[in-house]
């Protein structure tokens, strides 16, 4: 007879659960989109509070290399595959990893800056550094905040503020 096993027909509704499942299980799995806001922290004797978005990004450019005190910018990054770095080459650099190397190691031989910046492996290593040299710089996740540090407005906007500058969405890695 050309009919449907009967047997086979018990077997759907563990099949549909067994798919559910693995569909649900793959969504759970799958990276997520995430927002991110970044500080920028100083010494807290530095005498900025506030700084403009533009001349944020030509300090971390080391287009400008001084303070308003005369005191020598020093720029310690994270590493570029931490969230902060993420942010920093899209909102700041608008290159890759790559071509930022590239770009400071062309500042470097051309005689514009005296060094390429130090990269710091964690949020609390920036904020060792930054406490004791008091023309440091550095850009943590603001929720990483390390004690004993200034953290500046941009624009006059606060890290909580809706319109601060320093904060996106790192998409997550898509699959080679």
């Amino acid at each position: 007879m050309g009919g449907t096993d009967v047997r086979s027909l018990s077997l759907l509704p563990l099949l549909a659960l067994a798919l559910s499942f693995g569909v649900a299980r793959a969504e759970e799995e799958a990276p997520k989109a995430r927002s991110v806001v970044l500080a920028v922290i100083v010494h807290p004797k530095n005498p900025v509070s506030d700084i403009s978005f533009s001349e944020l990004r030509a300090m971390l450019k080391l287009e400008r290399q001084f303070w308003p005190n005369g005191r020598r910018a020093v720029l310690y990054l994270r590493p570029s595959e931490t969230d902060e770095s993420q942010v920093l080459l899209d909102r700041i650099y608008k290159m890759t990893p790559e071509k930022l190397q590239k770009y400071w190691v062309g500042k470097l031989f051309s005689g514009e800056i005296p060094a390429k910046p130090s990269y710091v492996p964690t949020a609390e290593a920036a904020g060792s550094r930054v406490s004791v040299q008091e023309g440091a710089l550095s850009i943590v996740l603001a929720g990483e905040v390390p004690k004993d540090v200034k953290v500046l407005t941009i624009d006059k906007k606060k890290v909580d503020d809706k319109e601060y500058a320093l904060s996106g969405v790192i998409e997550p890695a898509s699959a080679p």
